[in-house]
């Protein structure tokens, strides 16, 4: 019975990790596949792409907010600026579900994973997209 539940779990855990990846610390499971490094979107279709987002049979992904992008972010490293085990490594700048306070309904907080600066940029702007869920 051992063997057959380390043997389910191995396979969860390939078969999981090959397009997400859970951040043991937080509890989040990121997106991590190849779409996160090739793709961008405004800010509306950013949204509107986590929110359909299907992968490793979940449905509930969504934007991540900015301190959620936060979690993932090492600053002892650079370009990326991103914690180790992501399959996926870009240095662009990402969307988060974070509202700036000035203009709320005109721009959003992005972060760059290059050294995991953070600034105020205009929702109509083409970022990359990395989804989250919640574990």
């Amino acid at each position: 019975m051992k063997r057959l539940t380390l043997l389910t779990l191995l396979f969860t855990a390939l078969v999981f990790g090959a397009t997400s990846k859970l951040d043991e610390k937080t509890g989040l499971v990121w997106q991590d596949n190849g779409v996160v490094a090739s793709e961008s979107r405004n800010y509306a279709e950013a949204r509107a792409y986590c929110d359909a987002l299907e992968v490793d049979g979940f449905s509930d992904w969504r934007l991540p907010t900015l301190r959620e992008l936060y979690t993932i972010v090492d600053l002892k490293r650079d370009r990326p600026a991103l914690k180790s085990g992501f399959a996926v490594r870009s240095d662009a700048w990402f969307w988060s579900a974070t509202p700036y306070a000035g203009d709320p309904k005109r721009e959003a907080w992005q972060l760059s994973f290059a050294y995991g600066e953070a600034e105020h940029v205009r929702m109509d702007r083409e970022l990359r997209v990395r989804c989250v869920r919640s574990q």
